[in-house]
């Protein structure tokens, strides 16, 4: 595959990302529009282009720059949310685990066993 065909790949690939995510939260038409919007070009070129139509012209180098920083910026917002839940779930289990730590010495033994299974 030559580099050209490559990146043409790519380009197509981060836009699905772009166009899916906008998709799931507003819907097909409004994805595209919006994804159009901060890329810098048209709803109907994006259809086309992810469509693999031969009568669009593959993207310029800025085109290519503005659908880059958009997925880069996307990709950053997805980590930053990724790291906020894991703390916020952390955070709940370690609640969970102090609430259930003063079961442990009043429990019975088999209470106790099934205790230890919940903190892990």
């Amino acid at each position: 595959m030559s580099s050209a065909a490559t990146l043409t790949s790519t380009t197509r690939m981060a836009l699905e990302v772009l166009v899916g995510r906008e998709q799931r939260r507003y819907g097909r038409m409004v994805a595209y529009e919006n994804v159009a919007k901060k890329v810098g070009t048209s709803s109907s070129w994006i259809r086309k282009f992810l469509a693999g139509s031969a009568d669009v012209k593959e993207p310029r180098l800025t085109l290519f720059q503005n659908i880059r920083a958009s997925y880069d910026n996307l990709c950053s917002r997805i980590e930053e949310e990724n790291r906020a839940d894991e703390l916020r779930l952390m955070l709940i289990r370690e609640n969970l685990n102090a609430a259930t730590e003063g079961f442990a010495g009043q429990a019975g033994p088999q209470d106790q066993a099934d205790t230890r299974e919940v903190n892990r």
